[in-house]
């Protein structure tokens, strides 16, 4: 009986626990920090007027193409206010949907709605909870469009084909699905039914997009996420991002340099400890080192400066997913990074091979007889 109450209240502890039962990680408690995102536009439009006409490949997509011309209209003058839509425009935008997809939310079982019981054994309400059908679903879309942007005069401003992806899995009550908490209490008896069913419908606190009730909210996800990559091309957008933060551990005292948005030290505190012992939980490390790296991206003074930190972060967010691809928080990061990314290599191309670049031979004067 002494030996069961203590295998509860070891239990108990990990569930309490906010690291969980790896000690790193994000918790039921998550903790962010707010980076300013500032990317200056790739183009100078000529003019404070533009108008935004869409179209589709497929004609199945025009109400798409409606609605996202109307979005990148609003958009583009809530980034700069003295843009404005006119008929006689200075820069005409043009977007051609060429893919649009958002199928019905695929019902799957939710791990963390499962009850509690002891290892190998299966209760009454296992079973019926198990009896009952799925408990989460997973949403996905994708959207592809073809952007351009010309002076009313046809002359080219910029073009790029852009595509956006949504996919996620949220329980039934909206919050994304998570099995951790259920796999570090499966030894527990049925009187903690209770506390894990309260934890399990807890709304998380993170940061982030909304959970979608519908089709339709996943089209406006996509869509926003469409008109934020178009409008980083033609005008400076500054916007408040929160960001998680991995904790546990050593990852705790690191985590205060990112409090104090002392970016460069929390670098070297974090690559300079011991690395935890498995490759999933030092993932968590890799990630932190990721979040450090971004914020000095987006603070870099110059675009080669901000796209050497945005690499850098590339790299280690991809570190991360690779050592614990189950962890779901890695994912956004990995796509936000990529589209500043992608934004400063068009401000900073690459230069030219020195086999090209300055070979040019200076004529050689030819030497006169005085």
């Amino acid at each position: 009986m002494r030996h069961r109450k203590a295998e509860l209240i070891v239990i108990g502890a990990l569930v309490l626990s906010p690291a969980g039962l790896h000690g790193q990680g994000f918790g039921k408690v998550k903790k962010s920090v707010t980076l300013e995102r500032k990317l200056p536009a790739a183009v100078t439009l000529r003019g404070p007027s533009f108008v935004v006409k869409a179209s589709a490949a497929n004609q199945q997509n025009k109400e798409v193409g409606d609605k996202l011309q109307q979005v990148i209209e609003t958009d583009l003058a809530k980034y700069n206010h003295d843009l404005y839509v006119s008929e006689k425009p200075d820069t005409v935008i043009t977007v051609n949907v060429l893919n649009f997809n958002v199928p019905q939310p695929i019902p799957v079982k939710s791990q963390s709605d499962m009850p509690l019981t002891l290892p190998g054994k299966k209760n009454k309400q296992q079973q019926s909870q198990q009896n009952q059908g799925p408990t989460a679903y997973k949403y996905t879309g994708t959207l592809t469009a073809a952007y351009q942007a010309k002076t009313s005069a046809g002359r080219f401003l910029d073009a790029e084909n852009i595509t956006v992806n949504f996919s996620q899995t949220y329980t039934a009550q909206g919050s994304k699905d998570d099995n951790a908490m259920n796999k570090a209490v499966q030894a527990v008896k049925m009187p903690w039914n209770k506390l894990h069913h309260k934890q399990a419908q807890a709304k998380e606190d993170e940061p982030g997009e909304q959970a979608p009730h519908t089709v339709g909210d996943v089209e406006q996800i996509l869509m926003a996420r469409m008109t934020e990559r178009i409008a980083a091309r033609l005008v400076n957008t500054d916007e408040k991002v929160d960001v998680l933060l991995a904790k546990g551990g050593d990852l705790d005292a690191a985590n205060k340099y990112a409090d104090a948005e002392q970016w460069t030290p929390m670098i070297e505190a974090l690559k300079t400890m011991n690395p935890f012992p498995s490759k999933e939980q030092d993932a968590y490390r890799l990630y932190n080192i990721g979040v450090a790296n971004e914020a000095l991206g987006y603070k870099a003074e110059t675009p080669a400066a901000a796209k050497r930190y945005l690499e850098e972060a590339s790299i280690e967010y991809g570190k991360a997913i690779d050592a614990n691809p189950s962890e779901r928080y890695f994912l956004e990061p990995q796509n936000r990074i990529q589209t500043a990314l992608e934004h400063f290599k068009k401000l900073n191309p690459p230069a030219e091979p020195a086999s090209k670049a300055g070979t040019k031979k200076a004529p050689v004067k030819k030497r006169t007889n005085s």
